[in-house]
């Protein structure tokens, strides 16, 4: 039998850091693939229909922005005609910029999901503007407008201490970035040079919850994942996510979701 693994999709060539373009009507309906290093952002001015993210059914409610991460695994059914922009971000675009509040405001969009809006302007503006524009100063400050009129709608508080909502973000991004999942908090504290007393402090300040809970949640979304979109064996899912053998991690699983990871596999066919 063929493995089945997750589709990874590349919509930017090696040398093309930013694309944006209306959004394509023949592509209303996709398949479930994750993308190959870039973040995405779609902003619908017109649509109804369904966005599915990591075995999760989320309704469009247009006009809005969804925010899909280089390590979602999503697709999407619409309904046509669709109506918007779909841009397209690389890492590499911010690493190269000298100006710290276009990386800050990428940093905090990549914690929404989707942002929910009044009306789509002015950013179908910022959208439409960039389809065209090459020059790459003029690109980052629509962008920077872009994405601060963006998070202006967002109804997620991210707090206002500026040191735990550092170590915040750097312990989500780790987990996000580390091929190896560990499932110890210590672990994660030592990489970010601090405590694990320090580490759970800034994600109770946060998010509300444990530095040991918010590591269990990515654990599981990662196993969930690999249940819905890969035909790996529970026994080679449990050794992915950093446990030594698979009852373990089906106690672990089922503690979190209220399924063993075989009910949930089966639940989702």
């Amino acid at each position: 039998m063929r493995s089945k693994q997750i589709d990874i999709k590349n919509k930017l060539t090696a040398n093309k850091l930013l694309k944006v373009a209306p959004f394509d009507n023949t592509k209303t309906k996709t398949q479930a693939h994750r993308h190959n290093g870039y973040l995405e952002l779609v902003l619908l001015t017109n649509a109804k229909g369904f966005h599915f993210k990591d075995g999760q059914q989320f309704p469009v409610q247009a006009p809005c922005l969804l925010v899909i991460k280089k390590d979602d695994v999503h697709h999407w059914e619409l309904e046509k005609p669709v109506e918007g922009f779909v841009l397209l971000l690389k890492k590499e675009f911010a690493e190269n910029s000298y100006d710290n509040e276009l990386i800050k405001l990428l940093d905090q969009i990549v914690e929404e999901e989707m942002i929910t809006l009044e009306n789509s302007y002015p950013l179908a503006e910022h959208f439409k503007i960039l389809v065209e524009e090459k020059n790459k100063t003029c690109q980052e400050g629509i962008l920077k407008a872009l994405l601060s009129k963006s998070l202006e709608k967002s109804i997620i508080n991210k707090g206002d201490n500026s040191s735990n909502n550092d170590l915040f973000s750097r312990y989500t991004l780790l987990l996000q970035n580390e091929t190896t999942i560990v499932n110890h908090v210590a672990y994660y504290a030592e990489k970010l040079h601090t405590t694990p007393q320090n580490l759970n402090l800034a994600c109770r300040k946060l998010a509300n919850i444990s530095a040991s809970k918010h590591l269990a949640t990515h654990i599981i979304k990662e196993a969930k994942r690999l249940l819905i979109y890969t035909n790996n064996t529970i026994e080679e899912i449990a050794y992915k996510m950093g446990f030594s053998d698979k009852s373990n991690f089906s106690k672990f699983f089922k503690r979190h979701v209220k399924e063993t990871p075989s009910e949930f596999k089966t639940s989702n066919k």
